[in-house]
């Protein structure tokens, strides 16, 4: 689904933040990106999405080089989940989400019936159509994050990016958008999100990409990537894995739980 090769980011060709990198994710994976604030995580993923020009190196989405695409045909392939959103005007929780389903609309048409069916499974598959006619300005911060991954499912791609989903979130709804992250891949979306919590790679992940100081990038498996020594070297902090039996279904998971400084 998204093929990067020596791709090297940034604002400037003087002042590459990341690069260059070299990874491939495939169809119905879910990957955790990872790694320090200020390393370029956001600035890598506004890349893979056309937002900025790489400074060198390339990038095919779903098979095709970015630049083949048309902004509309990009749309209907790759739905992105901000890290923050302000809201510019009091729009229903429903018509936010409803904008989701423009890309498989005609050309100066309007939302009807099926559209705001549509927007509403999506506010019901989150867990928030008790929000539908609330003004989107008025929810909470954590309830707008979870309106934002309902908007990006009206889109209906086959490639979900997010950049730090769970920012905001309380608690149960971290465990609810990761739960649906889990879902989705079942159903064979691509997911791609940044988290800065190892464990939510250890619950819901395939893989990880690790990025660092230095041009650091490493993609495996989470148990692979995300050791103790690995972890040190990206956040200069000691940590201690170990694993655990889930009560529900005896699933063995790892946790990493940090050394307070």
């Amino acid at each position: 689904m998204i093929q990067v090769e020596n791709l090297v980011c940034g604002y400037a060709p003087e002042k590459p933040v990341i690069g260059p990198l070299s990874f491939e994710i495939k169809k119905g994976e879910v990957v955790c990106l990872i790694g320090p604030n200020g390393i370029g995580k956001t600035t890598l993923f506004k890349t893979i999405l056309g937002l900025l020009k790489p400074l060198s190196g390339a990038i095919a989405v779903g098979g095709k080089d970015y630049y083949s695409y048309s902004a509309k045909e990009f749309a209907r392939t790759v739905a992105y989940v901000p890290q923050s959103h302000v809201p510019p005007f009091p729009y229903s929780v429903r018509d936010v989400v409803v904008m989701g389903c423009n890309p498989n609309m005609h050309e100066l048409s309007s939302p009807g019936k099926a559209e705001f069916a549509f927007a509403d499974e999506k506010l019901a598959m989150m867990g928030i159509g008790h929000l539908a006619e609330r003004d989107y300005t008025e929810v909470s911060g954590g309830e707008r994050q979870m309106v934002m991954v309902a908007r990006a499912l009206a889109q209906n791609t086959n490639l979900l990016i997010m950049d730090e989903p769970t920012t905001h979130l309380d608690y149960g709804n971290e465990a609810r958008v990761l739960g649906q992250v889990k879902r989705l891949s079942s159903m064979g979306y691509t997911i791609v999100m940044i988290t800065h919590v190892p464990n939510h790679a250890f619950l819901c992940a395939d893989k990880v990409l690790a990025v660092g100081k230095d041009n650091y990038c490493s993609m495996g498996a989470p148990d692979d990537i995300l050791t103790e020594e690995a972890l040190y070297a990206l956040y200069g902090i000691d940590v201690q894995i170990s694993e655990i039996s889930m009560k529900r279904d005896q699933r063995k998971i790892k946790i990493c739980l940090p050394t307070i400084i």
